[in-house]
């Protein structure tokens, strides 16, 4: 643990996600509302720019998979920080059409998959075993720094201008692509033989494991998508609340992003992963029911909060235990495939909802939708079959 801590490879986790998906995904949440009030956009093309990223997050697993022989994985993980990076100023440029708004929102889904695909296989192998859940957790809370970020800033950068709050996440990923370019050669070098771990599964069981796991996580992605796409718009627009009260709102979904995937971590390695993975999913549900149920403006905060919660920290607990699973050699390409489950589901969900928005004149039946699928995800985590090698981790 000591070289993993000096060479600051859990900074380099954390920055890819914190680029890819705090500020390239969820950044644009906040600034939904604002293009469509400045008459930047119409609220169906401001949607489709969400679309737009999710359909990129698609594409960057087979890009991984067509060049991943050909170029290294540090040269895809500084590609993918420097795409993403450049997106976010050329979205500083309206006047220039829809095709180039959506093309650079695509651009920025592109590199976000690779920087959610390759981050954690990069790091966690060069981790002893019993501290993978919280070095993962600390990688991806890169994801709820960057939406509680921009959840505080942007509805005060926007008073300035809008161009201001683009050019200012723009700014923070280049920076962070600049301090950790040398550290991706680091991760290359092969791990400590100390740290790499077989599967702990046999085969017809290890499928089935596999399997259950993508569903799940495939699902996850239904679950999580109305809060992430539509949230701060369904607070300001539909129920009526300041763009200020949409911010803050969408600052504790951040905050509950940053702070879940620490939590989960740290469950994980004590408690055990499955177990916290059939909580997470049950409470994550319970955080996506809340607009079905009440209009209250805390009890909302207390939705973004949860699902903020268990948006990465769900995804550091999948993460983990495909590794622990497949073991370390087929890490890489078994956590690949999740991401893709997520991104495929993710597309097609996203682009279901978008459709559905146009037949209905609110936000709610999304949220039942989402609810269900979370349901069904924690069924999935209860069907693996538990190897004896993993069971002993999880008795309290």
């Amino acid at each position: 643990m000591k070289s993993f801590y000096r060479s600051n490879f859990w900074f380099a986790g954390l920055a890819a996600t914190f680029t890819g998906n705090g500020i390239g995904r969820f950044a644009y949440i906040t600034l939904m509302p604002v293009l469509i009030q400045a008459n930047w956009f119409s609220q169906e093309a401001a949607a489709q720019f969400g679309v737009a990223a999710l359909l990129g997050y698609l594409l960057g697993p087979f890009l991984i998979r067509r060049f991943g022989s050909q170029v290294n994985r540090a040269t895809l993980m500084r590609i993918a920080m420097l795409c993403c990076s450049s997106s976010y100023f050329a979205c500083a440029f309206p006047q220039m059409g829809f095709g180039w708004f959506y093309s650079w929102r695509f651009l920025s889904g592109v590199g976000g998959a690779i920087l959610m695909i390759l981050a954690a296989p990069m790091v966690l192998p060069h981790v002893r075993q019993d501290r993978r859940s919280r070095v993962a957790g600390v990688i991806f809370s890169g994801i709820g720094l960057g939406a509680a970020l921009s959840g505080l800033l942007i509805p005060v950068l926007v008073q300035i201008h809008i161009k201001v709050a683009w050019v200012a996440m723009g700014l923070a990923c280049a920076g962070l692509t600049l301090m950790t370019w040398k550290t991706w050669a680091e991760l290359e070098v092969a791990p400590n033989p100390s740290t790499v771990t077989p599967p702990v599964m046999k085969s017809h069981s290890l499928n089935r494991g596999i399997g259950c796991l993508l569903i799940a996580y495939a699902l996850n992605a239904v679950g999580f998508l109305p809060h992430t796409l539509f949230w701060v718009d369904f607070l300001v627009r539909d129920l009526g609340f300041s763009l200020a009260s949409g911010g803050l709102s969408w600052a504790l979904f951040g905050i509950g992003a940053a702070v879940g995937p620490l939590l989960t971590g740290v469950m994980g390695d004590r408690l055990g992963v499955r177990r916290c993975l059939v909580l997470g999913f049950g409470l994550k549900a319970l955080g996506v029911m809340i607009p079905l149920l009440t209009q209250k403006l805390w009890m909302l905060h207390g939705s973004a909060f949860l699902v903020g919660m268990f948006t990465p920290g769900i995804v550091t607990l999948v993460s983990t235990y495909c590794l622990q699973l497949v073991g370390t050699q087929e890490h890489h390409r078994a956590w690949g495939a999740m991401t893709f489950s997520f991104a495929l589901t993710q597309a097609i969900a996203g682009m279901g909802m978008a459709i559905l928005l146009r037949q209905v004149s609110s936000y709610l039946p999304l949220y039942a939708i989402s609810a269900i699928a979370l349901v069904i995800s924690t069924v999935c985590i209860l069907c693996i079959p538990q190897p004896a090698s993993i069971r002993a981790p999880e008795s309290i």
